[in-house]
């Protein structure tokens, strides 16, 4: 089944509240129901997308293999595939001489010829890049993040920050969501908007429009910015300017794009969108109180605002603190905040 049609079993076991009679229906076991809906909680529409199995291949070359040889080419471009696997077996790589030849033929380099053009091509580009570092001494260049925040001098709200989008499927009466998120890693305050198309001018926008204002309040600034390399966050061409990379660096944000792969990274963002999903979007669905898009906004809101406000963190160092309580700790404040936010706050305790 393609991720519609899991998508909408999905939504026939909430709406029911009976799995197993769904189950029946679409003749599937509650395992693999379970499955599809723990894939759409992290993952949203993404999550349910069928993963292409590609059929194993005898002598395939892995890409880390594939880039050692091609590296060992630059240096070496007269040696060929026998004295590549002698080369490589003692370095501690195990890969066949049949193997390299394979890679070899791929590329167009099992010939000497073409191997030394390529080793003279790689080392110009390599002299071209290094040269336009040197030139350009105010180009923005990244500083090692750490993502675990062992440093106790980077364990402060705004010192990491995911950022993505989740396509959480074709709404009853609504259409199309898209849900926006920003997560602050250290305090777990979270920004949601939603939205019914993916476009990089809606990422601009959440920024200039929650994000900024939010920080402000808050008095405290992002200094690390982790997003997937999805267009909507970043350019694929190699010498081109993206104007959401180029809006953070104005705002001296440091943006660091990855691969969407790396879950461990990203499985903060992910584990707050699954609480959005079972603690939100379910009793939407199951209600069927939501008739339009504005009102689903509205409500998403309202929860947001009890999540950051309200709800106590259930595990870790800030344990039983709010997300707004720990950024507010964290940066000594003295100001009165806005009254809305003690109300909020009054009002879920009696």
């Amino acid at each position: 089944m393609n991720e519609n049609q899991k998508y909408q079993i999905i939504l026939q076991g909430i709406a029911s509240n009976n799995i197993s009679e769904t189950c029946k229906t679409y003749g599937i076991s509650r395992t693999i129901y379970y499955r599809w809906y723990r894939a759409y909680k992290q993952n949203g529409m993404d999550g349910l997308a069928s993963k292409e199995r590609k059929p194993v291949m005898p002598n395939k070359v892995d890409r880390k293999t594939e880039k050692y040889i091609l590296e060992y080419i630059v240096k070496h471009p007269e040696d060929g595939p026998k004295r590549i696997h002698y080369e490589l077996e003692e370095e501690g790589i195990d890969v066949s001489d049949s193997g390299i030849y394979n890679v070899l033929k791929r590329k167009e380099l099992n010939r000497r010829e073409q191997r030394e053009a390529y080793a003279k091509q790689q080392r110009e580009k390599k002299r071209q890049v290094k040269g336009s570092l040197e030139i350009s001494k105010d180009k923005h260049i990244q500083k090692p993040v750490d993502f675990k925040m062992k440093n106790p001098e980077h364990a402060h709200p705004g010192y990491l920050c995911l950022q993505g989008i989740f396509y959480m499927g074709h709404f009853p009466n609504i259409g199309k969501v898209y849900q926006y998120v920003i997560y602050d890693v250290y305090s777990g305050l979270a920004i949601v908007k939603l939205y019914q198309r993916k476009k990089a001018i809606h990422v601009m926008e959440f920024m200039q429009v929650k994000i900024i204002p939010l920080m402000r309040t808050f008095h405290f600034s992002i200094e690390n910015l982790v997003t997937s390399k999805n267009l909507e966050f970043c350019t694929n061409w190699t010498r081109g300017k993206h104007v959401y990379t180029d809006f953070l660096q104005k705002n001296n944000i440091q943006h660091i794009s990855l691969l969407l792969e790396d879950q461990e990274i990203f499985h903060p963002l992910h584990t707050f969108c699954s609480l959005l999903a079972s603690d939100f979007y379910e009793h939407v669905l199951r209600d069927g109180s939501v008739e339009s898009f504005d009102q689903l906004e509205i409500q998403i809101n309202e929860y947001v605002k009890f999540y950051n406000y309200s709800k106590g963190i259930p595990d870790g160092p800030n344990q039983g603190k709010t997300p707004s309580e720990v950024v507010l700790e964290s940066i000594n404040q003295e100001e009165p905040l806005p009254l809305w936010l003690y109300t909020r706050r009054d009002n879920v305790e009696k």
